[in-house]
C-alpha cells in the first residue's frame, strides 16, 4: 500500500512527521535555485551552470474573495500540477486593507494567523508536489510595510526556509522610487538570511517594470543569491516596449530576472486575451531563460483569471486566457531525481495503523475505534449530521448511507463506526459513506460532517491544552477538520482543509495551522493554542458551495474514512463507555422565588414534538377573485434576469394592456389546488445569457397599489402560504436594501400543495452586502424566485411555480403534551440557572439539547424534593431544549437562554 505523509514539521516536537515528495518534479531535479551570474540555476550537481527555467502560476491575493481563495489549496495545486505542468506557484500573500480586501483577511489588518496558516498549507503542499513556491509579499505601495515584512519572512524562512521548494518575493510592486526599495530589500533580507540562503526576489518602481534600476541599486545580500521580478500585461506592454530591454539590462548585470506575474490580457486585468502579443514574451522568456508565473489562478470576474468555476471536484475548467497558458506551460519534462532528499520535517515517520488500547492503560490515542463501540478512550461519543438534520436556516438535501443508533440520550444518530477496509489493517474505523451534497433550501454551503465529543457529557476536555499536536489518519473526500472550542457561539470554529486522497494518509496538526473565518459577522477570532482546553469536540466536515448544482458540488470520492485520532503530549487513561464520567450540578438554594414558568410536561420520553398554532391576522390574496389585484390593493406580476443580460423565460402570456405576464391561474390549470384560482409561473427555462450572476424568473407582487408606499404587517410575525413546485427564494422588501441582498427565505422543491409559516425572525439576509433591519410597518415587495446555477444551464427540478393563500399570520409554538399522568416535574429559567421542581427526592437526569439534536449538557445528581438549580452559565444565548428525568417520569420543554 502506497502511503504518502503529509506533515508539518513542529516547532518545538523533534519527533514530528514529515513531508516528502509524492512524485519527482523540478525541484527534485534542480534543486534549490541560485543565482548565477544573469540567470538562474540549481543546486543539484547536473544544473550548477546550465540555466534553470520554471514556468507556473500566481495565485490571486490571498486576502480577496473565495472565487481566489478556493485555489489556495492542495487540491488545486495538484490539478495544475498534472493539468497544466505548473513548476512554481506564486502564493499571492495580501498585506494591507486594499482594493481586494473588504473583509479584514489582510496580514496587517487582522488576518495574521489565518494568511500564515494558508501558507503552511500551502509551503506543505508544494513539497508533496515537488514544486517551488514563491512566498510573495503582495502589496501595491509606496511603504513595503518594513517593520511587518521583517515579521513575517523571519518566521517564514525559519519554518520553511530549509526546504529547496521556498522562494522569497520580498515586495510584489513597489509605487514609489528604488531608493525606498533598496531600504526595504537592505531590512527584510538580513532577516531571510538568518535561517535560509535561499533566492530571494525583489521589486522595482512601476509595479516591478524596472529590473534595471533594481540590479543597479547595489541590494546588499550577504549569500549573494537574488534576483529583480518583471511584471507585465501582454496586451499593454509589448515585447520591443522598453520593459524586455530593461529585463536584459538588468541580466547583463549579472542579475538574474523573474517573472513573477504577467497576464494575456490589459494591465487592469481585463480586455481579452493578446494571443500573438502573449507568444512574442513567451518567445522572449524562453529565448532568454527567465522563469516566469501567469495571472492568476483564480476565478475571480477579470479577464486574466485561468479558470472559471468556484468547484474543482470535477477538475480544472479554463477561461480563454487559462487555455492560452496551460498551452505554453505544457511540454517534455526530463524529472529526475538528483538525490538530494529535500523534505519538511523529519524524514522518517511511522504511520502504522493502531491495534487498540487496553481498557485503563494510558496513551496519546483520543481513539482508534478498535473497540468497535462508538465511545472515544476519553469517555466521549461519536456522531454525525448533516444540512438536512435541522431546518433553522433551511433544511437541505444531503444524505449518506450510514445506519442509524439510538445513543444514551434518546437521540437517533448515525452510526460512524465501521469495520475497516481498504486498506486499513485494524478491525475498525469511522466512516461517512454513499455522501450525496445536494444544497436543497439550506441556506449556506451545504455538508455532512462527523465528530467525536471529548466528553460524554460534551463538557471542555481541558487535557487537550497539553497538545502539542493533532493527528489523525484518513482515506477518502476533501474534508475540513476543525477544533470546536465551547467559547466559540457562532460556529466560527477553527479548521483546516485537506484535499481528497485515494490512498490512507496521516496529516498532523499544530495549533498555529488552524483557520477561522474573517469574514463573518462578530467572527470571534480566538488564539486557537491559548485555548485548548476549552475544546469539546473534533469534527470532519465534507462541504460544497452554496449556490450550485448538486452535480457539480459532489465530492471526488463519496466517501471519508478517519483512523487513529491522536493528540501528541496527552496522557489519556483509556477508559470505557460505562465508565464514562458526567459533569455535575450541585443542588441550591433558589437565588429568587420569582421565575418564568417555561413548560410542564405529561410522563413522557423524548424526542419533543409540537404543534405549531397559526392565526391570520392579514389577508394579503386569496386569488379568488381571478384578477391580478391583491386584498391589499397591490398587484401580481412576474418578472425574468432580461435587464442584466440573462435570457431565461417563462411561458406565462405577456399581456400589452397589463402591460406584464399574465400569473393568474384557474383550477383547470391545476386541480388538485381545490380552490377556484392561484399564481404561477410555467415553462420555467433557464439560461443566463450575459448574466454573471445567478439567472432567474420571479413571481412577485407589491402589496399595495401605491408602490412608492407599503402596508404594516408588523401586528404578524410569520407570512404563510401555499405552493406547489420547484425551489425558491421567497424575499420579501421594505424598500431599504438597495444592493439587492434582500431578506429572504428558501423553500424546497415539493410535488403536492404545501402550506408553509416562515417566521420573521427567519426571514434574513445574506450577509454579502449592507446589513438592514427589516421594517414590517412597511412592507412594500414580496416575491418567490426561482433560481439557477452562475454560467450553468443546469434547469430547476420541474419547470413551474405555483403560490397561493398569501396570509401574514401569528405563528406560536408549544409542546404537546401526552395524556397521562403528570410527572410533577416543573421547570423555569431564571437568569443562566434551570429551575427544577421534583414532587419527591431521588436521582435526576437532565440533558439539554441544541435545536439540531446535539447534546450541549448533561447532569445525573441526587435532588432533594422542592426547587433544585442546575446551571446553564456555559451556554451561549438561544434556544434548547430540555429533558429532565426522574425514574419512569420525564418532562421536556423548550426553553430559551438571553
Amino acid at each position: 500500500m502506497k502511503k504518502f505523509l503529509a506533515i508539518m514539521m513542529l516547532a518545538a516536537v523533534s519527533a514530528a512527521m514529515a513531508v516528502v515528495p509524492g512524485r519527482v518534479g523540478p525541484v527534485s531535479t534542480y534543486g534549490k535555485l541560485v543565482a548565477n551570474g544573469g540567470k538562474l540555476s540549481g543546486s543539484c550537481p547536473s544544473y550548477k551552470d546550465k540555466t534553470v527555467q520554471v514556468k507556473g502560476m500566481s495565485l490571486f491575493w490571498s486576502s480577496a474573495a473565495d472565487s481566489a481563495l478556493v485555489y489556495y489549496t492542495s487540491q488545486a495545486m495538484g490539478l495544475m500540477v498534472k493539468d497544466m505542468g505548473i513548476e512554481v506557484l506564486r502564493f499571492a500573500l495580501g498585506v494591507a486593507d486594499e482594493k481586494f480586501d473588504s473583509h479584514g483577511r489582510s496580514y496587517t489588518t487582522g488576518g495574521k494567523n489565518d494568511q500564515k496558516a494558508m501558507v503552511t498549507k500551502m509551503v506543505r503542499a508544494a513539497v508533496e508536489n515537488d514544486i517551488y513556491i514563491i512566498l510573495d509579499w503582495h502589496i501595491e505601495s509606496s511603504s513595503g510595510y518594513t517593520n511587518e515584512a521583517k515579521e513575517f519572512f523571519a518566521w517564514a524562512a525559519q519554518e520553511f526556509g530549509q526546504t529547496h521548494n521556498v522562494i522569497f518575493e520580498i515586495w510584489n510592486e513597489p509605487t514609489g522610487d528604488m531608493g525606498t526599495v533598496k531600504s526595504h530589500a537592505d531590512a527584510v533580507i538580513p532577516v531571510i538570511r538568518q535561517y535560509s540562503d535561499n533566492l530571494i526576489l525583489v521589486g522595482s518602481p512601476g509595479w516591478s517594470s524596472q529590473p534595471d534600476a533594481c540590479a543597479n541599486a547595489g541590494i546588499t545580500d550577504s549569500k549573494k543569491n537574488y534576483g529583480c521580478t518583471l511584471h507585465f500585461y501582454a496586451a499593454t506592454h509589448k515585447v520591443g516596449g522598453g520593459y524586455d530591454a530593461a529585463a536584459k539590462s538588468a541580466m547583463s548585470k549579472g542579475v538574474p530576472v523573474f517573472a513573477t506575474e504577467w497576464g494575456t490580457v490589459s494591465a487592469d486585468g481585463n480586455g481579452s486575451p493578446d494571443g500573438s502579443a502573449s507568444q512574442a514574451w513567451v518567445n522572449w522568456m524562453n529565448q532568454n531563460g527567465v522563469s516566469w508565473a501567469n495571472w492568476s489562478a483564480s476565478a475571480i470576474r477579470e479577464q486574466s483569471a485561468a479558470f472559471t468555476s468556484l468547484t474543482l471536484n470535477q477538475g480544472l475548467k479554463y477561461s480563454e486566457s487559462g487555455n492560452m497558458v496551460k498551452g505554453y506551460l505544457q511540454g517534455s519534462h526530463n524529472y529526475s531525481d538528483c538525490g538530494l532528499g529535500n523534505h519538511l520535517g523529519s524524514a522518517t515517520a511511522d504511520d502504522g495503523f493502531s491495534t487498540g488500547v487496553a481498557n485503563g492503560a494510558t496513551t496519546d490515542l483520543i481513539d482508534d475505534m478498535e473497540d468497535g463501540d462508538r465511545y472515544t478512550y476519553t469517555g466521549g461519543f461519536w456522531s454525525a449530521w448533516a444540512d438536512s438534520d435541522d431546518d433553522h436556516d433551511g433544511r437541505g438535501s444531503t444524505k449518506i448511507t450510514n445506519k442509524k443508533w439510538t445513543n444514551d440520550f434518546g437521540k437517533e444518530t448515525y452510526d460512524v463506526i465501521v469495520p475497516a477496509k481498504e486498506g486499513n489493517d485494524s478491525k475498525y474505523m469511522a466512516a461517512l459513506e454513499g455522501i450525496y451534497i445536494d444544497q436543497g433550501s439550506y441556506k449556506w454551503a451545504p455538508y455532512v460532517a462527523m465528530g467525536l465529543n471529548l466528553t460524554k457529557d460534551t463538557a471542555d476536555f481541558s487535557q487537550l491544552s497539553k497538545c502539542n499536536s493533532i493527528s489523525y489518519k484518513y482515506k477518502g473526500a476533501a474534508h475540513n477538520f476543525r477544533v470546536e472550542l465551547s467559547s466559540i457561539t457562532n460556529y466560527n470554529f477553527h479548521y483546516v482543509d485537506a484535499e481528497a486522497s485515494k490512498d490512507w494518509k496521516t496529516v498532523e496538526l499544530t495549533a498555529d495551522m488552524f483557520q477561522q473565518h474573517t469574514t463573518w459577522a462578530d467572527p470571534q477570532i480566538t488564539d486557537l493554542k491559548k485555548n485548548l482546553g476549552k475544546a469539546n469536540r473534533l469534527a470532519w466536515e465534507v462541504n460544497g458551495v452554496v449556490d450550485r448544482p448538486a452535480s457539480e458540488i459532489q465530492p471526488l470520492f463519496n466517501y471519508l474514512y478517519v483512523d487513529d485520532v491522536r493528540c501528541d503530549g496527552v496522557s489519556i487513561k483509556a477508559i470505557s463507555a460505562n465508565d464514562a464520567p458526567t459533569s455535575s450540578s450541585s443542588t441550591v438554594t433558589p437565588k429568587s422565588s420569582s421565575g418564568t414558568v417555561i413548560a410542564s410536561s405529561s410522563s413522557t420520553i423524548a424526542p419533543v414534538s409540537s404543534s405549531v398554532v397559526v392565526s391570520e391576522l392579514v389577508l394579503i390574496d386569496d386569488v379568488e377573485d381571478g384578477d391580478e389585484v391583491l386584498k391589499t390593493t397591490g398587484t401580481w406580476y412576474a418578472y425574468t434576469d432580461k435587464e442584466p443580460g440573462g435570457l431565461s423565460t417563462i411561458a406565462n402570456v405577456y399581456d400589452d394592456a397589463l402591460p406584464g405576464y399574465v400569473v393568474n391561474m384557474t383550477a383547470a390549470d391545476d386541480p388538485t389546488n381545490g380552490t377556484a384560482g392561484f399564481v404561477g409561473l410555467k415553462g420555467i427555462l433557464i439560461n443566463p445569457g450575459t448574466y454573471e450572476e445567478r439567472p432567474f424568473v420571479a413571481l412577485g407582487l407589491n402589496t399595495n397599489a401605491d408602490t412608492s408606499l407599503g402596508v404594516d404587517l408588523s401586528a404578524c410575525n410569520a407570512i404563510s402560504y401555499r405552493y406547489k413546485g420547484n425551489a425558491h427564494d421567497f424575499k420579501i422588501q421594505d424598500g431599504s436594501v438597495t444592493d439587492y441582498d434582500y431578506h429572504l427565505y428558501k423553500n424546497p422543491t415539493v410535488a403536492d400543495w404545501t402550506t408553509v409559516v416562515i417566521k420573521f425572525e427567519d426571514i434574513e439576509q445574506m450577509g454579502w452586502g449592507e446589513a438592514k433591519v427589516l421594517n414590517f410597518a412597511n412592507i412594500k415587495k414580496m416575491a418567490w424566485e426561482v433560481l439557477g446555477w452562475k454560467t450553468s444551464m443546469d434547469q430547476p427540478d420541474v419547470d413551474y411555480l405555483f403560490v397561493d393563500d398569501v396570509k401574514c399570520v401569528t405563528s406560536t409554538v408549544g409542546i404537546k403534551k401526552v395524556a397521562r399522568a403528570a410527572s410533577g416535574i416543573k421547570l423555569s429559567v431564571q437568569g443562566a440557572y434551570l429551575n427544577i421542581i421534583t414532587p419527591k427526592s431521588g436521582n435526576v437526569k437532565v440533558q439539554v439539547f441544541d435545536l439540531m439534536g446535539n447534546l450541549v449538557k448533561g447532569v445525573s445528581e441526587s435532588m432533594t424534593a422542592g426547587m433544585n438549580q442546575v446551571s446553564l452559565e456555559n451556554l451561549s444565548r438561544g434556544n434548547y431544549v430540555v429533558r429532565v428525568m426522574m425514574g419512569s417520569a420525564s418532562t421536556t420543554a423548550r426553553v430559551s437562554i438571553r
